[in-house]
């Protein structure tokens, strides 16, 4: 069984080649990737059109920060991790220096174990 055996996982980051990479790791990690998406509107259309189980967030998208789209998964109870090459909490407003975070880079096996440890406890 793969570790995000099922697992449907927003994934949004603004560098395609990072957001295929990420698109990649997760189905080979046994998840369904929705998007991957780089801009804040298409992700929160997406949390409404789609059905999503988790979500991996690149904090910076283009300019435009993506704590909108934290705030839509927290209120339907959909977990999501920041995936940032920002090493300085500052950068994140108080609300959201709790959620988990992964720096870039990371190496595949690193995100899959991760991810299933963050998302376990939200069951499909």
């Amino acid at each position: 069984m793969a570790a995000l055996d099922g697992l449907r996982v927003l994934v949004v980051e603004d560098t395609l080649l990072v957001a295929e990479v990420i698109a990649e790791i997760l189905e080979e990690g046994g998840g369904t990737v929705v998007g991957p998406v780089a801009r804040v509107e298409r992700a929160l259309d997406l949390i409404c059109e789609a059905p999503v189980d988790a979500a991996v967030l690149d904090i910076n998208l283009a300019g435009e920060l993506s704590f909108p789209i934290a705030a839509e998964l927290a209120a339907r109870d959909i977990p999501y991790v920041f995936l940032t090459g920002y090493d300085d909490e500052a950068v994140v407003p108080p609300a959201y220096r709790a959620a988990p975070r992964l720096a870039k880079p990371f190496q595949a096996r690193e995100l899959v174990a991760f991810l299933a440890e963050q998302f376990a406890s939200h069951p499909i």
